[in-house]
This record gives C-alpha cells, sequence and structure tokens, in this order.
C-alpha cells in the first residue's frame, strides 16, 4: 500500500494531520491512527500491521485486524491511497 502522490503526512503529538493537496481537504487522526500511517509508511500489509499494534496496545486479534481494515478502507474510499493506475508507469 502506497499513500498517493498528492498526500502530504505530518505527524504531531495527538495523532497525524493528512493533507489531500488536490481536494484541501485535511484529515486528522489520534495516536493509533498514527501508528497505523506510519506502518503503511513502512510498507506493511494490513495484517502486518495488525500484528504489531496487537503486541503494542495488547488487544484482541480478529478486532484490531478489524480496525486496521476499516482505517484502510477510509483511506481508500476518501482517495488518500494511490490506485493500480496511478502506480504504472
Amino acid at each position: 500500500m502506497q499513500f498517493a502522490k498528492y498526500v502530504k503526512m505530518r505527524y504531531e503529538k495527538f495523532g497525524a494531520v493528512v493533507f489531500d493537496t488536490l481536494s484541501e481537504k485535511v484529515y486528522i487522526t489520534n495516536a493509533s491512527g498514527k501508528n497505523i500511517l506510519s506502518l503503511m509508511a513502512e510498507g506493511l500489509s494490513g495484517s502486518e500491521i495488525a500484528e504489531r499494534l496487537v503486541q503494542e496496545y495488547e488487544e484482541d486479534t480478529s478486532e484490531m485486524q478489524n480496525d486496521v481494515t476499516e482505517f484502510i478502507d477510509g483511506l481508500q474510499s476518501a482517495g488518500l491511497l494511490a490506485s493500480s493506475v496511478e502506480e504504472k508507469p
């Protein structure tokens, strides 16, 4: 998963700020969202992210997988992730 080229992020104490430079929309996450974004930027898959967060937060694996999937789906529906069309040269 990669972020769209027009997406800029800044990490803050409270979480993260995600800016869509095309639509000029700003999205704000809490600390958990910041962690997911950071792990996505490292190139981890949704299931790898969930595994890491389960260890960090000591939460139920299936619940964490659902939360991560929902977060990533939200990024996708907002157009913040690179589509397969964008990734092609």
